[in-house]
């Protein structure tokens, strides 16, 4: 089965998530794309402190309409430090294959700084979400020593063992989770920016006041 991992805070999941999400499912033919909220994110603050239950709400009611997209705890039933390694591992097993994690450009060039980072080219696959026309960044300034391990190909790069690396164009849709945040926080309308049935629990529930 061909399976994706979109892993991230989602505080909130907004539509530039859910469109490059489906471009990416699109691209790669995978039967499922996986959202699992972090609980504890190690790279950067969670901000305001909106509980895991929130959030695994708000992602919910996003992918709901969507049969190819599932929403996984795994990583708030888990508690502490979210890490990908752990998450990749979890998936490999649940579904006996070999994982696509996606990613951004941004957090791919700063892999090298995760838990266990070496590792995870073992065990999966990789989407790297680009903006179309951006420059595709030299492996071996991103992986260092690992990068020794993969070969160029049409779309990315590709290990000894198989494993790939590939880039796929998204929709540069500019939005981000902290324009909303802040947008709420204001008491201004964040429709079109968000599902509907997520801009009615955010506002009921007084989310991001």
């Amino acid at each position: 089965m061909r399976i994706g991992i979109f892993g991230g805070t989602f505080n909130p999941i907004h539509l530039g998530h859910l469109r490059a999400a489906e471009e990416v499912r699109e691209a790669l033919e995978l039967e499922k794309v996986l959202f699992v909220p972090s609980y504890l994110p190690p790279h950067k603050e969670l901000a305001l402190g909106v509980p895991a239950e929130v959030r695994l709400e708000i992602v919910r009611l996003s992918i709901r309409s969507n049969p190819f997209f599932e929403l996984s705890s795994f990583e708030v039933e888990q508690g502490g430090n979210s890490y990908s390694v752990r998450t990749i591992e979890y998936v490999r097993q649940r579904f006996e294959t070999v994982p696509w994690f996606i990613l951004g450009q941004d957090a791919f060039n700063e892999i090298i700084t995760w838990y266990q980072s070496s590792r995870l080219f073992d065990l999966a696959h990789f989407a790297v979400m680009s903006r179309p026309g951006a420059e595709r960044p030299e492996l071996a300034d991103v992986l260092v020593e690992e990068a020794a391990r993969f070969r160029p190909a049409p779309d990315g790069y590709v290990s000894s063992e198989g494993n790939r690396i590939v880039f796929v164009d998204v929709t540069p849709l500019d939005i981000s989770s902290s324009k909303i945040r802040d947008l709420c926080h204001q008491g201004r309308s964040v429709t079109y920016l968000i599902p509907k049935e997520v801009e009615e629990y955010i506002e009921r529930e007084r989310i991001y006041e």
